[in-house]
């Protein structure tokens, strides 16, 4: 009987701190789908982003959530929450983040709180492979980092990095690419057949092998 009376009384202690903490749980929303690309193929491990978008304002959380392996996902939002979309940039799916439309517009409610949605990421992206040496020996240079930068015509609106020699862009997109290692200038692509417009563009699904001959600095 003792032991039932104090338990009883945490439980009491337990609901009358949460009540004099004038903090009540926030009611929650959950939203299930998959990522997938123009072709409907599954973007696994793509990145989540959930916004709460008014007429003046809109805040957007792109936390730690993402898609699984498959691309499916299964999360918890506020219940305010209306809209989500999801972004992979080092597979060439970036979002759009100075757009206020920007992701699928979901509506919950504590009636019904759960939304199913498929998230189109746009067309699968391409691929560069880079092969760097350097200019002097005709040695391969192992590490270097690469970066593109999407080009619009109000300039740059985005950009990622990556430590791969293979790396994926998005298609369809003017990118201007670079490449640095330590101990060597900044590598810049140039299109030979256009040297005074040194852009990268290459279709959805293309494949491309770039060959980056990296000149040493002057000592």
């Amino acid at each position: 009987m003792r032991l039932l009376w104090l338990g009883t009384c945490l439980v009491v202690a337990s609901l009358f701190s949460a009540a004099q903490s004038g903090t009540p749980a926030q009611p929650q929303g959950r939203i299930i789908g998959s990522v997938v690309n123009d072709l409907n193929e599954p973007v696994g491990h793509a990145r989540l982003c959930t916004s709460v978008v008014s007429a003046n304002s809109a805040h957007t959380d792109c936390g730690a959530q993402e898609t699984d392996a498959d691309g499916h996902f299964d999360i918890r939002v506020r219940l305010e929450t209306n809209r989500i979309y999801a972004e992979k940039p080092q597979a060439g799916h970036q979002a759009d983040h100075n757009s206020m439309e920007l992701g699928i517009r979901v509506k919950l409610s504590e009636l019904a709180p759960v939304a199913n949605v498929t998230i189109k990421v746009g067309p699968a992206p391409a691929e560069v492979i880079l092969d760097a040496v350097d200019r002097s020996t005709g040695n391969p240079v192992g590490a270097f980092v690469v970066r593109w930068i999407r080009v619009e015509d109000d300039g740059p609106v985005a950009s990622t990095e990556s430590n791969k020699n293979r790396v994926f862009v998005p298609p369809n997109t003017d990118l201007l690419l670079t490449v640095r290692s330590p101990g060597y200038e900044r590598w810049f692509y140039t299109d030979f057949s256009a040297p005074s417009k040194p852009i990268l563009r290459l279709a959805s699904g293309e494949r491309k092998t770039i060959s980056v001959e990296l000149v040493p600095v002057s000592k």
